[in-house]
């Protein structure tokens, strides 16, 4: 896979994207509490070394592997369908008229209306599909029908070697940079993607961009030139990128996808392939993969977007006509045998074709180009014929030392059941209600106090690359708790098996599923192009029909009150059996046998691969010494990254029995039939469940009644100069701001992004800065991040119970999410804001902000979670060589860096409460809301809930950021500039470089002083661009504009961290071949006065001294190869069109909105909004200097970490302190060649070779 990095948004505020949170647990659903949706969150996530992009909350939750996107809206249940015949009766009425058809669930679902499938003469395959969101914008995706699978013996890794020579190699590729187009390709087991977004005009001369992405895209995959240059630089690159991604992480990936895929390809054919192959092949082996799978009628082309379909099919003729057919019989060797295998059987057999592998590929066969089967594998199913045979999974353990958590996954894999008839869409939506009912109980059983497990996740979904359905429950433990937290699961598998649903958890379900649905319909003319075309690639790879949302929604409406408890029981008894009757497949078989009629198609199911990845060594108190958090099942294998199978391979022989365990440490004893036990023990309760009374309120409407009449909330100037209580929007960006009387600040916009949903960001100004600096104690480190977890894991406010506060955010689809970051405490709600959404959210606000609950068991939990993950940190390569850096830079201040264990158990629930309540008080809080409101209905419930939060006469504000700041050390160069060595099985090796960077808010120099607000009046507009010839006057007064403008520094700033990222892509990994990624990046902070720049470049252990000089000279090159005009136009280009396009995208919004109100953060204003593009349009050449000049990337100046892991360590010494490397000055330079200072660092990195 090629990727290039990208920046954050200059003035996102990204108060949520940067938080601090150890690994959650993976029990978590849409709508629970306080929770990240189905995901994890790091403490890395802080302004670090290892900071991550903003990740904004999901938009909805997919229904198995459908993306008819389920949860949101106001009760559909309660519509009346006329209403939904009015707006929709293309669908409707085939619906509800359907004629002579004896069963409603036979009715066959229709393909969007707009989808077009065509074919070319020489057998290339098209999809279009007119989508309007973004505007003037499309995705065109080339999918070559061939992958991992179809290599033969010897040619492991070279279908991704192809992709990388025939992506990079190609110049009409190269021809699309700086247009504003983002091009990228990937590779998998089944296909090789190549994908272009673009917009509708050329940014450099107008012309429309379709031709040119059409014609690059064919030249890429049919006309490529393979130069053997180019073929060397990528078979280095494709080394770099085996080694950057094989974490410990990735090899559990690997040896998931090893067991589970036994009896083919898939388990052992990866993308990455084999190192050793790699390496070897001449350039007519290459070529050769090349001419055997790349011809028309095995590609695929999608294209999405804001389109034409007549005059895309014309384009698409006109560009990939010229390709040319392809005789028969030059498949690949894979799929001619699979096929001949397959019609063989279904010729030869009376054999009932839906109950086999491959009578399910042969009935979709015709999907593919050429009738090919995708992936040409077979698989054994874990129903039919495999229980009869007496078949029972054995069970597989990789152990290694880096394993810091005990994980077990139970799988079982089943044929696809292609959703083409109301009855498979049915199947799938109670698929999803049994996941969620699941989920809710695994949830249940974790709130109690010291539970057993830190992961239960249940999962069935189809996947078109593996070309099965899986059913899979992982579970996840420290090592001590296996067996209970096995207990729990199974126990919670089997109650569910058995006993089924109750009537009221499936209509609680049901009812939530139909809003979500509803939402995404009202929201289809702002579905993403990418999110469409994901979504009809993967429903055409599975066979399924490709629904439209509001086509999907008006199926389910019809198809709702179809659905009883019954149904969805028997579902569970045929699905969930595989992890219920493990180790006792006769009684189920009986079980089945006795009454066939209560199960569900295809009746019993047992497991295929059971599988434990396990630590060699934990504490002696039975914990883990460390914690690695469960991934997605194929998660590395191609939309990031690969993984070589015979690394992971390689890990079994590090972890011997004689291998002596490290100081603290015993050895995990557990073996096989230790957990064939555990899961198959018997006698465990399984009654049924009783249910839960949801409250239809959490602040009853007479008591909201009562505080209003007694605080008497009102709103009051925004403006201290003005005395209107309600000033109109701001006329450029939309924008309401308000004031309530108790303190609270509220920004508000609304957007159509999507349509009936919306988000609200809470932001209390102070964050991990206020623990008090190098202190273990109650108020010590960790104090503010751990306190805001520990009120993050109670789960429920007032009087309420979790279970109730829970499913009464379930019901309304509201999402929450509390963390806090060096800065701030930040709560984000993601929710629909119809029946009454606005007003639920703002009761659990009030309520939160009223009456939170702070509960020993919270604290315990959250504690654990922190030690885990601070347990960790020398296990991993990234994270440790990050720390190191952090530790040279800020010495014992700890607050910007994980809480140590000591600090950890320092702290105590009353100090934690009192720390981060004095933040939570309405003075210090700023409310930002984005979405599809009604504004009455907001204010009017602002007022209730938020005005009546009574305000703290002696609460403060966050106090002084300059004291708060971090004092960034000036230790020796022997500490600053450093090197370790992880003992690890396999090698791999990374490299930081870091330093002190300019703020971005304040003039560049001046950045120490205390800030003031400005007053609109004194915000310059940013100047037009001057012609040439400009005079000096005119030159001047522009440039004066510009820098007392208070976006300045940010856009600056951003402009040449793009800058700086393309010469490091272009100089230390495609000109040099060092690594397979590089990244200039910069922590910036919205309320401290301090930054920080950091360098991330991964190699192997022998190049990484290499590659991180190189790196380094670079930062160092902008006074010897000038930074151009053209360069940064292209920046302007790449940052203006990602800012037009995250505008369609409600998180990013809501980034934008915080902090304009924020006393901590005076210089944002509405103002920044107004004039972001036209800051970007200003900036010139010398401003872009004057931003460099302010750097200090001198050996002085500068901190370096080289990490490496492998059996030995290969460096004793930084290169820095072997020979030092004169920084050059931050003046404007004189012209030089660019190939010049290329062909420099080249001669430079080739003499340092030789020593």
């Amino acid at each position: 896979m090629l990727t290039m990095n990208k920046n954050d948004a200059i003035i996102s505020g990204n108060a949520h994207g940067k938080m601090a949170g150890p690994v959650q647990r993976k029990v978590v659903m849409r709508g629970t509490v306080f929770s990240r949706q189905g995901g994890k969150s790091y403490p890395g996530m802080q302004r670090r070394l290892s900071v991550s992009k903003p990740a904004m909350l999901a938009k909805s939750s997919n229904i198995s592997t459908i993306r008819t996107q389920f949860p949101k809206i106001e009760n559909a249940l309660c519509r009346s369908r006329l209403g939904w015949r009015k707006r929709w009766p293309f669908v409707v009425e085939a619906v509800a008229e359907p004629g002579s058809r004896p069963h409603l669930g036979d009715l066959e679902l229709e393909n969007h209306p707009n989808l077009e499938i065509g074919k070319l003469s020489n057998g290339l395959r098209y999809v279009i599909l007119p989508n309007v969101s973004p505007p003037n914008r499309f995705e065109a995706h080339l999918e070559v029908h061939a992958g991992s699978v179809d290599e033969g013996e010897n040619e492991q890794g070279i279908a991704h070697l192809v992709e990388h020579v025939t992506f990079l190699g190609s110049k009409k590729r190269e021809g699309l940079l700086g247009t504003g187009a983002r091009s990228n390709a990937y590779t998998d087991f089944h296909h090789t993607v190549f994908h272009v977004h673009a917009p509708h005009a050329n940014a450099n001369n107008g012309r429309p961009m379709l031709p040119a992405v059409l014609d690059a895209l064919t030249e890429i995959a049919f006309e490529p030139e393979f130069l053997p240059a180019r073929i060397e630089k990528e078979r280095k690159a494709v080394t770099a990128e085996a080694q950057m991604m094989n974490t410990i992480e990735y090899r559990v990936d690997c040896q998931l996808l090893q067991y589970l895929h036994w009896e083919n390809a898939l388990g052992t054919r990866f993308p990455i392939g084999k190192m050793d192959q790699v390496e070897k092949w001449q350039r007519d082996e290459i070529m050769s993969f090349w001419s055997r799978n790349y011809y028309p009628e095995n590609a695929t082309l999608y294209v999405v977007g804001d389109v034409d379909i007549e005059e895309t099919k014309k384009l698409i003729e006109q560009n990939f006509s010229r390709a040319p057919a392809r005789a028969a019989g030059s498949r690949a060797p894979a799929d001619d045998a699979l096929n001949a295998e397959v019609v063989e059987e279904a010729t030869h057999h009376q054999v009932d074709l839906r109950e086999t592998n491959k009578g399910l590929l042969l009935e979709r066969a015709h999907l593919s180009p050429g009738g090919l089967v995708r992936p040409p594998v077979d698989h054994q199913w874990g129903c039919g014929p495999m229980i009869q045979s007496g078949f029972q999974s054995p069970i597989s353990v990789f152990r290694h030392r880096l394993l810091q958590l005990f994980q077990l996954s139970i799988f079982c894999k089943l044929p696809v059941q292609p959703m083409k008839t109301l009855d498979d869409l049915k199947r799938a939506f109670m698929v999803r209600i049994m996941l969620s009912v699941m989920q809710f109980r695994i949830n249940a059983r974790y709130v109690a106090a010291d539970p057993p497990f830190i992961g239960i996740e249940l999962d069935h979904s189809d996947s078109g690359r593996e070309g099965c359905a899986v059913s899979t429950l992982t579970i996840t433990s420290e090592p001590k708790d296996w067996r209970g937290a096995v207990q729990v699961a199974v126990q919670e598998v089997r109650r569910l098996q058995q006993h089924g649903v109750t009537a009221a958890e499936m209509e609680r379900y049901k009812s939530a599923l139909l809003r979500d649905s509803e939402q995404l319909a009202e929201g289809a003319e702002s579905v993403p192009s990418l999110d469409n075309l994901e979504f009809v690639m993967e429903s055409m790879a599975l066979g399924h029909a490709v629904l439209e949302q509001r086509q999907a929604h008006a199926y389910l409406m019809e198809l709702a009150d179809t659905i009883t408890p019954d149904e969805v029981s028997a579902l569970c008894r045929s699905i969930l059996s595989f992890a219920s009757h493990y180790g006792d497949e006769a009684t189920l078989l009986k079980e089945y046998e006795a009454d066939p009629s209560k199960w569900a198609e295809p009746g019993p199911s047992i497991a295929t691969a059971v599988v434990a990845c396990i630590p060699t060594f934990m504490d002696a108190s039975g914990n883990s010494s460390g914690a690695a958090a469960p991934m997605p099942r194929g998660a590395s294998m191609a939309t990031t990254q690969h993984v070589d199978p015979a690394m992971a391979a390689a890990a079994l022989d590090e972890s011997g029995d004689d291998e002596e365990p490290p100081e603290g440490a015993v050895r995990f004893e557990i073996d096989e039939e230790d957990i064939r036990q555990a899961i198959s023990e018997q006698g465990l309760e399984v009654e049924a469940l009783e249910d839960v009374d949801v409250p239809e309120f959490l602040v009853p409407d007479d008591h909201a009644m009562d505080l209003m009449d007694k605080l008497n909330p009102t709103f009051v100037p925004v403006d201290p100069n003005s005395s209107d209580t309600k000033p109109p929007a701001d006329p450029e960006t939309g924008v309401i701001r308000r004031k309530l009387s108790n303190g609270i600040v509220i920004n508000y916009r609304k957007t159509d992004n999507e349509p009936m949903g919306a988000m609200v960001r809470v932001v209390a100004a102070g964050g991990r800065a206020l623990e008090e600096r190098g202190v273990v104690g109650p108020h010590g480190h960790g104090a503010i991040a751990v306190g805001t977890r520990t009120l993050s894991e109670s789960g429920t406010v007032g009087d309420w119970d979790r279970a109730q506060v829970e499913l009464f955010c379930i019901s309304r689809l509201i999402n929450c999410i509390l963390e806090a970051n060096e800065e701030f405490i930040c709560m984000d709600f993601h929710f629909a804001v119809g029946d009454g959404g606005m007003a639920a959210v703002l009761q659990l606000l009030h309520l939160f902000l009223e009456s939170p609950r702070w509960e020993d068991a919270a604290m315990e939990r959250s504690k654990q979670m922190y030690i885990s993950h601070y347990r960790a940190l020398p296990k991993s390569l990234e994270r440790a060589t990050a720390d190191r850096i952090m530790s040279a830079m800020l010495g014992d201040d700890r607050r910007f860096r994980d809480p140590s264990s000591d600090e950890i158990a320092a702290l105590t629930l009353d100090a934690m409460k009192e720390d981060v309540m004095a933040q939570l008080h309405a003075g210090n809080l700023e409310v930002s809301i984005v979405g599809d409101f009604d504004e009455n209905e907001l204010e009017e419930a602002a007022l209730k809930y938020l005005g009546t939060v009574v305000p703290k006469s002696n609460a403060q504000g966050p106090g002084s950021a300059l004291e708060q700041s971090p004092l960034v050390c000036d230790p020796p160069l022997e500490e600053r500039h450093s090197v370790w060595h992880l003992k690890d099985s396999d090698e791999r090796a990374c490299a930081y470089i870091a330093g002190v960077a300019p703020c971005r808010w304040g003039e560049f120099g001046k950045q120490q002083q205390p800030l003031e607000h400005l007053d609109p009046v004194d915000i310059p507009r940013p100047p037009a661009p001057l012609p040439p010839g400009a005079s000096d006057e005119d030159i001047q007064r522009a440039r004066d504009l510009r820098r007392k403008h208070p976006l300045y520094a940010s856009a600056t700033l951003g402009l040449l961290t793009e800058m700086i990222n393309s010469r490091l892509f272009t100089t230390v990994r495609d000109t040099l071949g060092l690594t397979y990624d590089v990244s200039f990046e910069l922590s910036l902070f919205d309320r401290l006065p301090t930054g920080w720049f950091y360098v991330n470049v991964t190699s192997t252990p022998q190049k990484i001294k290499d590659a991180m000089m190189a790196s380094m000279r670079v930062l160092r090159s902008g006074s010897i190869q000038p930074f151009t005009s053209r360069d940064l136009l292209r920046a302007k280009r790449t940052l203006i069109t990602r800012h037009e396009s995250d505008l369609k995208d409600n998180g990013y919004w809501l980034a934008l909105l915080t902090h304009i109100q924020s006393p901590s953060v005076p210089l944002k204003s509405v103002e920044c909004l107004r004039d972001l593009t036209a800051m970007y349009d200003a900036i010139t050449i010398e401003d872009i200097y004057e931003a460099y000049s302010h750097f200090d990337f001198s050996d002085e100046a500068t901190y370096t970490c080289i990490g490496t892991s492998g059996q030995d360590a290969s460096l004793n010494k930084s290169p820095i302190l072997e020979e030092r490397v004169q920084a050059i000055g931050g003046k404007p330079p004189a012209d030089v060649d660019p190939e010049a200072f290329l062909n420099a660092i080249k001669n430079f990195m080739d003499s340092m070779q030789s020593q």
